[in-house]
């Protein structure tokens, strides 16, 4: 957190924009006015020196005596209030050498929260990068522009919920970023449970800045290319500020990272006994197995030898650890290094485009309009495209029952990116305002926006019929095994070969009625006050290629498939106090009132509480309470069904029937081919939080700030999907009052629960005639559901410290820590809270020192990530031969095991800390050219040594650590005036 008195505050320089007073009184007292020096000395102090202020000194004065600060509508001249803001210039993220803006968040303290990477596998989200704050959750914080909300991302993150893509924010547009990292949706609305982050995009610039900017990973691959162009003009009563940026960077392949490209790279705890015993078996290249004989069959000579070195002829050999019977299932070309195309970093190439205008009209009204236009294409790809017969076929060729797999290579299918998918996305935004004043006292703002997004994801497919004839012939029942065992031709793979077209595309559309101003004197100060009108529509559409859905499919997904689409209403009216209840004492309170389409129940009411004491002028103690809350997800209201058939338990017919104790499939109470259909709904409530935060901001000297804050976060009613054998249960509880095994059941499903419950389980007539409720079942519906719960509480503490020098220089220094001091949930109303803090990072640090002489500046910078779980955290260790029990107490209870009735340990083994080292120093050539060095990840940490016990993919601990490696880029700077 950024925390000093307002008159040698970076903090407050940044936000005014506009002159401050020179370095030589940056020591007056907090209790001065703010009377003008460059906006750009700003920067300057936040980032480390004069540069920066040189590289912004362009820009237009602006006379203003209070600031808008993010969580509050009310303008202050005091730049801290009730609760902690974290501020990040532009100039801060270049200098700590950060490619891009999502790039920087992710260090800060407060996003301790761990998110997908890009190694997963499995994602829905492949080209976005969500944040997590404060452990919430990506969908729990708010992202603004210029204090806007934006639109959501498309496609839902982890095929559930929506969420705000901060990758598609350019650099080359961003002034500075505000992160309120507490509960308000008091002021703003849903989504702000744990924090709002607000990005302040570029006005009244003057002039025009190039910058170039070439890197690439010590390591090899990720080269990464930046071109951006800024500039602005101005006239009497107008301005107009621009930019455009060019950003490209490559993905990373695990290729060119050795020491995780291949199944052979397990670490050697992570090796069960078949490993040890037999070696490790190898991902499938190329597979030809008999059913009829249980073996694979061996290839021609020579074949396996073909491909480049991507496969090698391997005898699959297994082995039985109770017996010690070793099995020989056959020869196969197995892959040398299935991972090495894996892309462990996602590549991109984006483009993107900002116009930002102002006009001052005669009548003192202002209005201004922005565009925003970004577009940008991802690839990224896992397995590299592959031919199967699907099964077992017969084969009037080998007279044989065959079972055939064919994993492509690239030079099958005309080079490796032939096998990636690649993302095409394009989202714009455009909106218009016009702000005055009614009489003396009060400013009024009205803007309306127009936000929407639109993914299309192409991915590589296999034609389903072609395949089956290039390899099977026409009657697919004889196999070409020159085809097979050969490699094909790139024209070959074509003809085979498709690319489908998955489609995503959300919207929302805008209007904000704002007016603030003081009310009336107080008897300690203006009651200041602030109210707000909102209203807006938003949507989405998830549209899959229809090529692969349902038996007549064309072609398979290689990724997942989601279906959905809907329209909701919003409508929200809130109003803000700031009390100044003594001349040291000042309190301020919100209410909100929202209104969402499609969600049961009617209106979310929130409020928020604040108070500020200054006992003295450099002390300022301080403390929140909020409640917030967030409207269910789109996805989570309007997902399009998708079924799937599964055997369940009937409880309610078992509790009906008397048998409680014995609700078993052999007792009869089995559910054979039960329809289960995922689908959202409507019936979901609110999400509810409530927030607290106190703590203390302390300018201990000229040049000394600390800070200290305690905050806590509670959330209830999470909503999360719930699978049909908890539908089942919940039925039958609902119905009967009792459960299957007899035993009390913790936190009782509410009444709306029970009504939502028994509505989605579909029964048939009951042979018997007891009645409707006890017939077979026949459908199930499950999806969201009304029923987590998480609590969080932890520490910030923040130091800022400046010193200026005549021979040396001038300095300064940052430091932020989090402290994670609690961390509880549960999935479900029935269960007790789960302490899971040692689940998660549970510290977080970053610091940075930046010096500046003349014409040279330099920065050094660092963060620590805490340590996370190893895979086996809170499982047992093996023996010696790699075999690990599960019981509880570690023993092995397999009688025909040969460690039968022995015992292992528990296992807490953490992997880390992460730490990382950034450095960057710039020389200014001329006043208008400058060049800068950057390298980031200096020591070339990676985690080499893994996970000790992580034997799948991508073996080290990807929540923290980052297999790129060290980093380094060249940048040129030109001003124009």
């Amino acid at each position: 957190m950024n925390h000093s008195n307002l008159r040698r505050s970076a903090l407050a320089c940044a936000l005014l924009s506009v002159l401050c007073a020179p370095v030589a009184a940056q020591a007056q007292s907090a209790a001065a006015a703010p009377d003008g020096a460059d906006a750009a000395q700003a920067e300057a102090v936040q980032a480390g020196g004069a540069d920066a202020a040189q590289a912004s000194a362009g820009r237009k004065p602006t006379e203003i005596d209070k600031v808008t600060v993010t969580g509050s509508r009310i303008k202050r001249a005091e730049i801290e209030g009730p609760a902690p803001v974290f501020t990040i210039t532009a100039a801060q993220i270049e200098k700590e050498g950060f490619n891009t803006v999502y790039d920087a968040l992710t260090t800060l303290t407060e996003a301790m929260g761990t998110v997908e990477s890009d190694i997963a596998w499995g994602q829905h989200t492949v080209n976005a990068s969500p944040l997590n704050l404060r452990n919430m959750g990506p969908g729990r914080s708010l992202l603004l522009i210029n204090g806007r909300r934006v639109v959501d991302y498309p496609l839902p993150y982890q095929g559930k919920s929506n969420f705000a893509n901060y990758n598609n924010i350019p650099t080359a547009i961003v002034e500075r970023i505000e992160v309120l990292a507490s509960g308000a949706s008091a002021i703003y609305g849903s989504d702000a449970v744990a924090g709002v982050i607000n990005v302040i995009l570029k006005k009244e610039y003057q002039g025009d800045q190039v910058k170039v900017r070439g890197g690439t990973s010590t390591r090899g691959g990720r080269d990464a290319l930046d071109l951006s162009w800024a500039g602005g003009r101005s006239g009497d009563n107008w301005s107009v500020t621009y930019a455009l940026q060019y950003f490209k960077r490559e993905a990373l392949p695990a290729g060119e990272r050795e020491f995780m490209d291949s199944d052979f790279d397990a670490p050697p705890l992570a090796r069960n006994p078949q490993d040890r015993a037999v070696g490790i078996l190898p991902s499938v290249g190329i597979r030809m197995f008999n059913a009829g004989t249980g073996q694979r069959m061996m290839p021609p000579a020579g074949a396996c030898d073909q491909y480049s070195g991507e496969f090698f002829l391997q005898n699959r050999r297994t082995f039985n650890r109770n017996t010690g019977a070793i099995t020989d299932t056959g020869w196969q070309c197995g892959q040398s290094a299935v991972f090495q195309h894996w892309t462990l970093r996602n590549g991109s190439e984006d483009r993107s485009g900002y116009v930002y205008g102002n006009y001052d009209f005669d009548n003192g009204m202002k209005g201004w309009a922005s565009v925003g236009v970004w577009s940008s294409r991802g690839e990224n790809m896992t397995f590299m495209p592959g031919w199967s017969s699907n099964g077992t076929y017969r084969d009037n060729g080998l007279n044989a029952d065959l079972d055939l797999v064919k994993s492509f290579t690239p030079q099958e299918i005309g080079g490796a990116k032939s096998g990636y998918t690649y993302s095409d996305e394009l989202s714009w935004d455009v909106a218009v305002g016009l702000s005055g004043k009614f009489g003396e006292r009060f400013d009024w703002d009205f803007s309306v926006g127009r936000a929407e997004y639109r993914v299309d994801e192409k991915f590589p497919a296999i034609l389903i019929a072609e395949g089956d004839r290039f390899f099977l012939g026409p009657n697919r029942d004889r196999l070409d095994q020159n085809r097979f065992w050969n490699p094909i031709s790139p024209q070959d793979y074509a003809s085979i070969s498709t690319r489908g077209k998955n489609r995503a595309e959300s919207w929302l559309s805008s209007a904000n009625f704002i007016v603030s101003g003081d009310l009336f004197e107080g008897w300690a100060g203006p009651i200041g006050f602030a109210g707000q009108l909102e209203a807006a529509k938003q949507g989405y559409r998830l549209a899959p290629d229809p090529n692969t859905i349902g038996d007549d499919r064309l072609y398979d997904q290689t990724a997942n498939l989601d279906r959905g689409s809907g329209s909701r209403n919003h409508y929200a009216a809130g109003v803000e106090f700031k009390i100044p209840l003594h001349r040291t004492l000042t309190a301020s309170i919100a209410g909100r009132y929202d209104k969402y389409d499609a969600v049961s129940g009617d209106a979310a009411s929130t409020y928020n509480a604040g108070l500020e004491w200054r006992p003295f002028s450099n002390l300022l103690l301080r403390g929140t309470y909020a409640t917030s809350f967030r409207a269910p997800d789109m996805h989570f209201v309007y997902a399009t069904p998708s079924t799937s058939v599964a055997d369940q338990t009937d409880y309610l017919g078992c509790l009906s029937a008397g048998q409680q104790g014995n609700c078993t499939w052999d007792a009869g109470f089995k559910v054979e081919d039960a329809d289960i259909a995922r689908e959202g709904t409507p019936d979901l409530k609110y999400e509810t939080g409530k927030s607290w935060t106190v703590g203390f901001v302390w300018d201990i000297a000229d040049g000394l700030s600390v800070s200290t804050d305690y905050w806590r976060i509670e959330l209830e009613d999470e909503i999360d999907d719930i699978g049909a054998n908890d539908v089942l249960l919940d039925e039958a509880y609902c119905l009967t009052g009792k459960t299957p095994t007899g035993e009390p059941r913790i936190g009782a499903p509410s009444a709306d629960r029970c009504r939502l419950q028994i509505g989605r389980v579909t029964r048939g007539p009951d042979p018997d005639g007891a009645g409707p409720l006890l017939g077979p079942v026949t459908d199930i519906r499950t999806g969201p559901i009304n029923r987590a719960a998480r609590n969080v509480e932890g520490l910030d503490a923040s130091l800022k410290y400046r010193l200026n020098t005549e021979r040396w220089g001038d300095f300064s220094f940052g430091l932020n820590y989090t402290n994670l001091l609690k961390l509880e949930t549960r999935t479900d109303s029935s269960e007790e809270m789960q302490d899971k803090r040692t689940d998660e990072p549970r510290s977080k640090f970053r610091g940075s020192v930046n010096w500046q002489k003349d014409r040279w500046n330099a920065t050094v910078y660092a963060d620590r990530v805490g340590s996370v779980p190893s895979v086996r955290f809170r499982g047992c260790r093996g023996f010696a031969d790699g075999y690990a029990p599960s019981s509880d107490d570690c023993m092995d209870t397999d009688p025909a095991s040969p460690t039968y009735g022995q015992k292992t340990e528990k296992y807490w083994g953490r992997v880390g800390p992460a730490i990382t080292w950034n450095v960057s120093a710039g020389y200014r050539i001329t006043d208008n050219a400058k060049v800068n060095v950057y390298v980031s990840n200096l020591f070339d940490e990676v985690n080499e040594d893994k996970d000790p016990y992580k034997r799948d993919f991508a073996f080290i601990a990807d929540r923290i650590f980052s297999p790129v490696g060290r980093e380094i880029a060249v940048e040129y700077v030109l001003d124009f005036k």
